[in-house]
């Protein structure tokens, strides 16, 4: 595969650089974890894992038995399972902005991003326990609430590379596997929210899948801020 980028950025505080560049510890978490993260919601989205559907001018949808349009105050929501996609996030810009917005003191250069990848790629098949072997990985998708859903709904993977447009700043970029069937076709649920109405509770605890890669001292570059 071409890369569109010629290096990834992994921002993170300095305490852990000396494990990720010369461990290869690759953290990936689920997506609730991103979910419910509270950090004024820099990181945070309480619609990760979720492709919202919010038409400005109301929801139309039409009665099959009347072929009848009708317009909804509601949003349509489709939420993959959180606790089985995991994800390890970077950006594909270095930036003190964004180190500062992180609240990282450090960010690790990944020159060789189809190498690091390759790595992981590795490293799941080296799990036995992870019976889905697909890997998926890209720069996100952002879009706006207003956008057509068109058949991303469906297709869990498509949704967990994705997020709101407010969130363009971080120009980020995933790498992602499920387990438990969560990356299969329709393998999400589906409802319409009315105004107001509250969101599941946050869960209580996050499934993490931690990688060893071997040393990425040769494909890494360390970046401080003050």
């Amino acid at each position: 595969m071409t890369f569109r980028v010629s290096s990834l950025y992994k921002y993170l505080p300095a305490k852990y650089v000396d494990d990720f560049v010369h461990k290869g510890t690759v953290l990936f978490r689920s997506l609730s974890y991103f979910r419910d993260y509270e950090d004024a919601q820099v990181r945070g989205d309480e619609f990760e894992g979720t492709r919202l559907h919010r038409p400005q001018n109301g929801l139309e949808i039409t009665l099959t038995a009347k072929q009848q349009k009708i317009v909804l105050p509601h949003s349509f929501e489709s939420t993959a399972n959180e606790d089985d996609i995991f994800v390890f996030c970077l950006s594909t810009v270095l930036s003190a902005d964004l180190a500062a917005q992180f609240k990282a003191s450090a960010c690790v250069e990944i020159k060789n991003p189809s190498r690091f990848i390759a790595g992981i790629r590795a490293a799941l098949h080296r799990r036995p326990s992870i019976k889905s072997k697909m890997l998926v990985y890209g720069e996100v998708k952002y879009y706006t609430p207003d956008e057509p859903v068109i058949v991303d709904w469906a297709f869990p993977e498509k949704i967990a590379m994705s997020k709101l447009s407010i969130y363009i700043p971080q120009q980020e970029y995933r790498i992602a596997f499920a387990v438990n069937d969560a990356f299969r076709v329709e393998n999400t649920r589906l409802r319409l929210v009315a105004p107001g109405e509250r969101r599941p509770p946050r869960a209580t605890s996050h499934p993490e899948r931690p990688f060893k890669l071997g040393s990425l001292a040769k494909l890494s570059k360390v970046h401080h801020f003050s």
